[in-house]
C-alpha cells in the first residue's frame, strides 16, 4: 500500500445511483445551455463613434421562407449597424437617403400608431417587423402592415439589400 496520500479515483460506475444522475443532470445541462447559447443573436453593437449619436430608427425583420434575421439601427448622423444571419456591418448612408428617410418617419406619425398589428389571419412565412421611432416601438407582420408603415418598411427593407448584402 502506498503511502502516499494522493487521492484515488472512484469509477462512476461505483457511485450511487443518485449521485451518477447528479451528474447526467449537469452536463445535459452544459449540452442544452450550449445549444441555447448558439442559437441567440445578439443584436449589433454600435462603435464607439455611435455612443453620442441619438438613434432614428432602430429596425428589425424575421421569418419568411428564408428565414431572415435581420436589424438595422440607422443614427440621425446617418451612421448605421446592421445584423444578418451571416454579416455584420456599418455603413454611412448618404445624406438623400437619410433625408428621405427622416422624412419617411416623421410621415408616418409615430405617435399616433398601435403598438402592434398582427396579420388578420396566420401564415408561415410571414415576415414579422419591429420598428422603434423617439421612442414608440411598432411591431407588425406581413399582411398587418399599416399604410403609413409601408413606405417606411420598404425603404429600410432596400437600404438593408443595397448595404448589407447576404453574400
Amino acid at each position: 500500500m502506498h503511502t502516499d496520500h494522493a487521492r484515488q479515483r472512484t469509477p462512476i460506475a461505483a457511485l450511487s445511483s443518485r449521485s451518477r444522475a447528479g451528474i447526467i443532470l449537469f452536463f445535459s445541462c452544459l449540452v442544452v445551455l450550449s445549444f441555447i447559447g448558439g442559437c441567440v443573436t445578439t443584436p449589433p453593437v454600435p462603435s464607439d463613434n455611435h455612443t453620442t449619436q441619438k438613434v432614428l430608427v432602430d429596425y428589425a425583420r424575421t421569418g419568411g421562407i428564408a428565414a431572415f434575421d435581420d436589424r438595422l439601427v440607422i443614427f440621425d448622423n446617418g451612421q448605421a449597424v446592421y445584423s444578418r444571419r451571416i454579416a455584420k456591418g456599418e455603413f454611412t448612408l448618404p445624406e438623400d437617403r437619410l433625408s428621405e428617410m427622416k422624412s419617411l418617419l416623421s410621415d408616418a406619425d409615430f405617435p399616433s400608431l398601435a403598438s402592434s398589428y398582427p396579420a388578420p389571419s396566420p401564415g408561415a412565412d410571414y415576415f414579422s417587423y419591429t420598428l422603434t421611432h423617439d421612442g414608440k416601438t411598432v411591431t407588425t407582420e406581413t399582411g398587418g402592415i399599416p399604410d403609413p408603415l409601408i413606405a417606411v418598411i420598404s425603404r429600410l427593407d432596400a437600404i438593408l439589400a443595397d448595404y448589407a448584402p447576404l453574400t
